[in-house]
């Protein structure tokens, strides 16, 4: 094996994942987080494969990633979607539990391609998902973060989903309200901490 061949391989293998999260609509930045590429790069692979391409139809994103957290717990259905895509990104490692924030993402092509394998196990179980892949990146650093969406469990039906740590009271736990369970008196009874 030549010395050449190494660093041809590790290019292709920063180039597959960024192919693979433009076909899921992520930002350059997104990209360039994961896989170090410029940005000038991430758009010439665009336009090279995906830009006139009629049967995969990629829209490209422009501007920042989302930051806000109030779309992701505004409503049970949104509460529900981002709990099912919480339960993958730990089940995958991206969330860390015993030793928060968790791994070290930047620049981590084996993580990138976990998040992609969790945004795409999420279009597969949830019905009509409404979470991007942007929004799913920005609930994981929300997540991480740890300053604004938490984890709880609730006490009736055991069920963990996401919430606002911001939001006072803290809502009702959407499983049960989607299936009409009767709530309980809010006592702050609720375990804050990643469940």
């Amino acid at each position: 094996m030549r010395a050449t061949d190494n660093r041809y391989r590790g290019e292709r293998a920063r180039f597959e994942l960024a192919m693979r999260m433009i076909q899921h609509e992520a930002r350059t930045g997104t990209i360039r987080y994961f896989t170090d590429l410029s940005d000038d790069r991430i758009r010439k692979l665009y336009t090279s494969y995906f830009k006139y391409d009629e049967t995969t139809p990629v829209k490209r994103r422009r501007g920042k990633s989302p930051t806000q957290i109030a779309p992701l717990v505004q409503n049970p259905d949104r509460v529900l979607e981002s709990g099912v895509f919480v339960s993958l990104l730990r089940a995958n490692g991206l969330i860390s539990i015993d030793d928060p924030p968790g791994p070290v993402l930047r620049g981590s092509l084996d993580l990138g391609h976990r998040l992609c394998q969790c945004y795409e196990t999420h279009l597969l179980v949830v019905p009509d998902p409404v979470l991007s892949f942007e929004w799913g990146w920005n609930l994981l650093l929300g997540i991480r973060r740890g300053d604004e969406l938490g984890i709880t469990r609730c006490e009736e039906c055991l069920m963990s989903y996401v919430y606002d740590l911001l939001a006072l009271p803290h809502r009702a736990c959407p499983a049960c309200l989607s299936l009409q369970v009767p709530q309980p008196e809010n006592n702050g009874n609720y375990v804050s901490s990643m469940v």
